[in-house]
Formats: C-alpha cells, structure tokens, sequence
C-alpha cells in the first residue's frame, strides 16, 4: 500500500469527499478520487461514509489481522490534510474543503480580529477562558457538512454517536427505511485511547476488533449499501520536551504558539528573528522544519486556493512542522497525558487507510 510523507491533495480524505459530494449531483469544490468515483458509478441506493478518529494505516494493520474484515475490505491508503488532526482533517472529510480553505487549520488557531490564540472546539484562549462572546469557529469559520449539502438533492443524515452500538444503530434504521440515502458517521475513538496509551494501547485494540466485528454484521444489515470507512489522521509515539522550558526561545515569541504542538504557529518579536533562527536551529533541527509564512502560503502546505481570506493573517512567522518522534507541547498540563499524537510530517500521522465495501 502506497505511503504518503508528504500531503497529496488528489489522493486525499478530501478528494474522497468531493467524490461523495460529486455523486450527489453537487458541485465540490475540489477533484474527485477516481477510486471511489468508479464505486459510486454502480449507483447504490444508500452511500455511508464513515470516519474513525485517529485509524492510520499504521495503527489498523498493527491492532487488526490481515484476515479481518476490514483488512480484507481495505481499498488503498489516503493522504490527510496538514497538519493531519482532527480539527483540519475531519472538517475536510466532513466538507470537501482542504484546511487552506475552511481556515480550520489545526486545534487552536490565531484569530487576527481578537489578536489571539482560539481552541476552535471549546471556543476557549490560552488561558481556557471563552475566547469571544460568540463560537469562533462556527461563526467566523462556517462551513457546510456534506449531508447538509447533500439534503438538497437527497436524504442525507449526520450521525455522531457515543458508542459504536449507537452508531451501527443508526446506520442500519436509517438505510432499511425506504428510499435512497446518504449517512456521514463519526467516532472519536481509537484516537482517544491512543493519545492516552500511546500507538501499542489494547484499548484501542479491543475497540478496532469489536469494530471489526460489528462491521461485518453491519455490512448484511443494511440493503444495497456502499460503506466507505476511513480515518482523519493517523498517530506516532512521542518523544515530549515542553517548550517551556526553552526559556530562551520563549523569550523571543510575541504569542504563545497556535495550531498543534507537532505544527507550531510561531510569532516572533519585533528584532528577534535572527536570534530566534539561531536558538531554535542549534535545539531543534533535525526534528522540526521551519517554513516561513511565504513558504506555507507558496507551498501550499495546508493545501491548495482559493484561500480562506483570513489565511495569511492566521499565519505567524514560522511553521515549525515536526518530521520525528520528538513533540514540543507548549506547556507541561499538554504534554502530562500525551503518549502518542499527529499533526507532523511523518508517514504514520499522514498515512489513513480505505475500506470499502458493498452489501446486495
């Protein structure tokens, strides 16, 4: 299976989207991926899209045998977005929308009119104090789910359920009632074992192989079905060093960072952009990469225009973008109960597998 240690936007959990949106007889904003267009061609009464938090090709073929069902269904690999984390990846799965597009771009983001950092899910500051009078992300980053694009040409529903019963539940009502019908599903699992226990955890073992399971009964409940399953992001084992700690290279930050501890937002202080290169060069360069904010924008490192209009703004000084092992959390509470992560540029954070499977 093909690995992707850089992102590759027409091979990504993005295209996938816009092949469903596609399908649908909407206009996505992005291509298409080839492999599920030719799937969606045999036109199935019912399309179920379902995202797994956190399933990398890594963590599936190491916590599922090759004869399991979902290892058997297993399509090709998919490249996430950068930074590959929930906050970016999932949106575009859930939107069409690379993250150079939704402006959702990571955990917590600089938001240019409060001049400071937002945690886009809890609207909170760095301080966890709600960081505006209204949702940052809702308002000022809104952006359309494919089932609310969908609706528009037919059935569509959004299922974000607690447990994977929940979920299977759902599914299965919702594609035996009469009809054609698109289901987006979502479970944040096994991200949430895997950041605790790290990319070995049983946890999230136990959970993939009671998946397994409840997929292939889920795949002859549900009448003339096409499932896509995939993942957001994948993971990696971290090596922690907190920020912090670097008293030196703090002291030239005007903000504290932004983004994700493996895709640090950095602003420098006015007259400290030389001594900043020097320290962070001699601490960290063989583990973090610099771009500088025309590098990022030139790039295209969080994917391809027309550009949130907010995006340059956004952006500080430098991305510091992760390529090993070592992780630098902004603060010690972060980097207490992280074994493993994503948000860098390593093959295992952005390589996500494709299963794919129909039921008669």
């Amino acid at each position: 299976m093909k690995r992707f240690f850089t992102p590759c936007p027409n091979e990504s959990v993005t295209a996938l989207a816009c092949s469903v949106l596609a399908h649908y007889g909407c206009k996505p904003q992005n291509p298409t991926l080839l492999t599920a267009d030719r799937l969606l061609f045999t036109a199935p009464r019912n399309v179920i899209l379902l995202l797994l938090d956190g399933l990398g090709f890594d963590i599936l073929v190491r916590h599922l045998p090759e004869h399991s069902f979902l290892r058997e269904h297993l399509l090709c690999t998919l490249s996430s977005v950068f930074p590959p984390t929930t906050a970016a990846a999932a949106t575009a799965l859930e939107t069409g929308l690379f993250p150079s597009q939704s402006g959702w771009l990571g955990w917590s983001v600089f938001w240019p009119e409060l001049g400071k950092n937002v945690a886009l899910y809890p609207n909170t500051d760095d301080a966890g104090n709600p960081a505006a009078p209204f949702h940052v992300g809702k308002t000022k980053l809104k952006t359309v789910s494919l089932p609310e694009q969908i609706r528009k040409k037919s059935d569509a529903f959004s299922c974000t359920a607690k447990t994977l019963s929940e979920l299977t539940s759902s599914i299965r009502a919702i594609t035996n009632a009469p009809g054609p019908h698109m289901v987006y599903g979502y479970l944040d699992e096994p991200d949430h074992s895997l950041h605790r226990e790290g990319c070995g955890s049983l946890t999230a073992r136990e959970f993939l192989r009671e998946a397994d399971r409840q997929m292939r009964l889920l795949a002859d409940a549900c009448p003339d079905s096409l499932f896509f399953l995939t993942a957001d992001h994948g993971f990696i084992d971290v090596e922690s060093l907190c920020l912090s700690d670097f008293e030196e290279i703090n002291d030239t930050l005007l903000l504290p960072p932004s983004i994700e501890p493996r895709a640090l937002n950095l602003f420098i202080k006015p007259g400290e952009n030389a001594r900043f290169l020097k320290l962070f060069s001699e601490a960290f360069k063989d583990s973090y990469r610099l771009y500088s904010r025309n590098e990022v924008l030139s790039q295209q490192l969080f994917g391809p225009g027309p550009a949130h209009p907010m995006l340059s703004r956004m952006l500080g000084d430098y991305l510091a973008v992760a390529l090993t092992p070592l992780t630098l959390f902004p603060n010690r509470s972060y980097l207490s109960f992280m074994k493993a992560t994503h948000g860098g540029m390593t093959s295992s954070e952005l390589t996500v597998p494709l299963m794919a499977w129909r039921s008669l």
